[in-house]
């Protein structure tokens, strides 16, 4: 008999223990393979009619041992689920968790699990549901891999109490963490990111804008496609990114030469300074203006620079580099270089000549330098363009230090000697062929946020050549802007026509500083652009200390005893405190975001999504792509783009004036301008409403006219 009771007491607490764990929803049985345990767990202890239930595929592998996410990788098979539901319940697609990344010999690459996964399903359970029950089947196959892989099935039944519509459902606390911890692995929803791509040279080019700075401080950035065969998984990422978008390219997998895909999905995986990651999720269509050629890569509508022969990009070099002496960052640098030569008469024709041939040296060495570093920069992956320093606020306050402290010197505040065309007080106090040749070096730098006509064309066919073919056109382009200089040094006749010296050079002097002035006022507009009002105040804070240095060192030469070290010390503090500011948190990029259109605008700010969603709607677009710093730019858009005329035509012909802003670094803007073979702004971009018909590239240098006429072959 105490057999028999012990034997009963056994069952009943078998029953009661089974009937707990299925009337609180723990789990449904659990099923193992030879490496994996599989169960179904519930993510609420009941199911609530009219709503969504989770539900977790739980599993649980061996040590060593994984199995696949959606996409496997290079060798795998998904994991796949087979519902069995009551009539009226639905079952979603499943919410994987971020996988990890499976280096394999052979250079094969897989994305799976390992430990403990919870792979989530929605359940929908509809308002009418009156089974006091849930009864849920699923078959589920996976496959199990470590030197190995083995195929594996089990067969997973759950029954869940079901209560009346409107009911709240207790949290199965013994599982919670398995929901918490996978959805906290999911792609965050508060971040919209909107994406492009396109396949070049054998490349996956794939373009994100995010609504917030999350690339900002990341240590670690990592895209992993949801689908197979769109890149080569063992081939390094090159990632080119600015506070909230980037630019990734990736080697294409074979077989895209075959087949391009319509779409690129998957996970961007960011990790912060600690080593945190956080994913995102990227749905990437196709680059709008390109077009899928038959080897799989995605090329221009159209093409102008590819068109450019060689001969034809030195020659529009050549005569871009003429236009730059024209362009107001350059003419008053040049216009001191003439007047300095105009007051040494005394020199010999030889000592003339040669002072013309440093200027050139200092402009080819200068260009040389800058297409080493552009093409240095273009080698190892990283978006940039011309004029990419004046991308750079601590680089823009610093010419204004510079312009600012050159004009005090035209204007006699202060006298660093007659040559003032150095870069830094140094080079401003040397004679003879050094100071010609920094006055080339800086007329080089004040020049390159110049895009003037012909030299797009040049520099775009440049940057697809080879190094020594694109170094050649650099030097064309500085042999073209230092011409002019050299001729007036060489040609007795053009030397005769210069002015005897005499006082009016102190007045010239003087008046030739406020050109420099101007300058001045220009970049720290520059920089508010790319900043805000306080690091303009700061900047020219730093400028009244400069003005104060300068007055000291001026005033000092009188001085004696102590006060002499006393302000040469104040001259010091000065100085430091203004250059300090190169270094403040306040000249930082602001972040690009995708701002409305400013009251009393006519254009949108430009994204690729909705450049994508004007032309899928079959609507005209035309696309400027400007920079605060690009005189070019600015003279258009008020000549040809800021015209009632042309405000009228765009809503005559319905076309949509988008407007992208590169005044700060913008690698989905660098990918725009590397698609259309040029190298910077100013981009004009004319798309008509029938996307069968060719994107049309307008010229750099604009009219009214020319605008208003390309929008009537729309």
């Amino acid at each position: 008999m105490k057999v028999f009771k012990a034997l009963g007491l056994l069952l009943l607490g078998l029953y009661m223990q089974g009937t707990c764990a299925q009337s609180n929803g723990i789990a449904g049985a659990q099923q193992s393979s030879e490496h994996v345990k599989a169960r179904l767990i519930p993510e609420t202890t009941s199911a609530v009619a009219g709503s969504t239930l989770w539900v977790a595929l739980r599993l649980e592998h061996a040590e060593h041992w994984h199995t696949y996410w959606i996409n496997p990788g290079d060798a795998g098979k998904v994991t796949e689920i087979s519902w069995e539901l009551p009539a009226g319940v639905s079952a979603g697609q499943i919410a994987w968790p971020t996988p990890t990344r499976f280096n394999l010999p052979g250079d094969l690459v897989d994305f799976g699990y390992v430990g403990e996964v919870f792979e989530l399903v929605p359940l929908q359970i509809p308002a009418d549901f009156s089974a006091n029950k849930l009864s849920i089947a699923a078959r589920v196959n996976w496959l199990e891999c470590e030197d190995s892989c083995i195929p594996a099935s089990a067969a997973l039944t759950l029954e869940v109490p079901v209560m009346p519509a409107g009911q709240s459902a207790a949290a199965n606390s013994a599982w919670a963490y398995g929901f918490a911890r996978t959805r906290d692995s999911q792609p965050r929803t508060d971040v919209k990111l909107t994406s492009s791509f396109f396949f070049n040279n054998g490349e996956l080019n794939l373009l994100v804008q995010a609504t917030a700075a999350i690339f900002e401080g990341a240590s670690k950035i990592e895209f992993i496609p949801d689908q197979h065969r769109v890149v080569d998984y063992i081939a390094p990422q090159d990632i080119a990114r600015q506070q909230n978008s980037l630019q990734l390219k990736q080697k294409q997998h074979r077989r895209v030469e075959r087949e391009a895909p319509k779409r690129v999905g998957g996970l961007l995986l960011v990790a912060d300074a600690d080593g945190k990651q956080i994913a995102y999720q990227v749905e990437a269509e196709p680059a709008v203006g390109a077009v899928t050629a038959a080897a799989g890569s995605a090329v221009p509508a159209t093409t102008p620079a590819s068109t450019v022969s060689i001969a034809s990009a030195f020659l529009f070099a050549f005569l871009g580099g003429l236009i730059l002496n024209l362009m107001p960052c350059v003419f008053p640098v040049l216009s001191l270089k003439v007047l300095h030569l105009a007051s040494t008469t005394h020199i010999t024709k030889n000592e003339q000549r040669l002072h013309g041939l440093s200027y050139m040296a200092g402009v080819m060495v200068s260009f040389l330098v800058l297409a080493a570093v552009l093409l240095g920069l273009k080698a190892s992956g990283t978006a940039a363009g011309w004029g990419f320093h004046l991308q750079q606020p601590w680089f823009v306050a610093a010419l204004v230090f510079l312009f600012f402290v050159m004009g005090l010197s035209m204007s006699g505040v202060v006298e660093f000697g007659t040559s003032v065309m150095g870069v830094g007080s140094d080079l401003q106090e040397k004679e003879g062929y050094t100071g010609s040749f920094f006055t080339g070096v800086l007329a080089s730098v004040v020049a390159s946020p110049c895009t003037a006509p012909f030299m797009g064309a040049a520099l775009g066919f440049a940057f697809t050549q080879s190094t020594l073919v694109a170094l050649t056109v650099f030097l064309a382009l500085g042999f073209g802007m230092a011409l002019p200089f050299v001729l007036l040094s060489f040609l007795p006749a053009l030397a005769k026509l210069m002015p005897r010296p005499g006082p009016w050079m102190l007045t010239f002097r003087q008046v030739l500083a406020f050109p420099l002035y101007a300058t001045v006022v220009w970049l720290l507009w520059v920089l508010g652009q790319q900043t805000d009002s306080n690091a303009m105040a700061l900047v020219i804070g730093a400028c009244l200390l400069l003005a104060f240095a300068c007055w000291l060192y001026q005033y000092r030469h009188n001085s004696r005893g102590w006060w002499r070290h006393a302000s040469a010390l104040l001259i010091v503090l000065c100085t430091g405190a203004a250059g300090s500011t190169l270094f403040t948190p306040f000249l930082q990029a602001r972040a690009h975001a995708e701002a409305a259109t400013e009251a009393g605008e006519n254009y949108e700010p430009y994204t690729a999504a909705r450049l994508a969603a004007l032309r899928a709607q079959a609507k005209p677009v035309f696309v400027n792509m400007t920079a605060a710093w690009c005189i070019t730019c600015l003279v258009n858009e008020r000549v040809a783009l800021g015209s009632q005329a042309f405000t009228a035509a765009l809503k005559e012909k319905g076309v949509t004036y988008l407007k992208g802003d590169w005044t700060n670094n913008d690698p989905a803007i660098t990918a725009v301008l590397k698609q259309y073979e040029t190298s910077g702004v100013p981009l004009y971009l004319m798309f008509p409403a029938d996307q069968s018909k060719p994107v049309e590239v307008l010229p750099q240098l604009l009219s009214e006219s020319t605008v208003l006429a390309a929008l009537a072959r729309l």
